[in-house]
């Protein structure tokens, strides 16, 4: 069975938005070590309590902390962002998934 999660992280007000990030960033890190196969975060850029503000650069910040996790958007706010700031963005983080088996550091001395 494949398992999978969607989070929109929720903190109190008045929490340190460093700590919050933090502590997301390790709920994304437990998942891959658990054996997880996918996540998503969604963003929000008017909501103190949702501090994600750019899903795309927090999955690129934990992207080269995971082993085999999948990650992926799970909102973009077209509205908020040009379609083509969106466009920029998503095309330049294409090169954050490493596939599993390309992680190694022998394999990587191999090539």
């Amino acid at each position: 069975m494949n398992l999978g999660f969607f989070t929109m992280p929720i903190h109190p007000l008045d929490k340190d938005w460093r700590q919050s990030l933090r502590e997301d960033r390790e709920a994304f890190l437990l998942a891959d070590e658990l054996g997880f196969t996918e996540a998503y975060v969604g963003e929000h850029v008017t909501d103190k309590a949702e501090n994600i503000t750019s899903c795309i650069a927090f999955l690129a910040w934990i992207a080269g902390a995971t082993k085999q996790i999948k990650l992926g958007t799970g909102t973009i706010n077209i509205t908020v962002i040009p379609p083509a700031g969106t466009s920029r963005t998503t095309a330049t983080d294409q090169f954050t998934y490493v596939p599993a088996d390309a992680r190694t550091s022998t394999r990587r001395q191999n090539r």
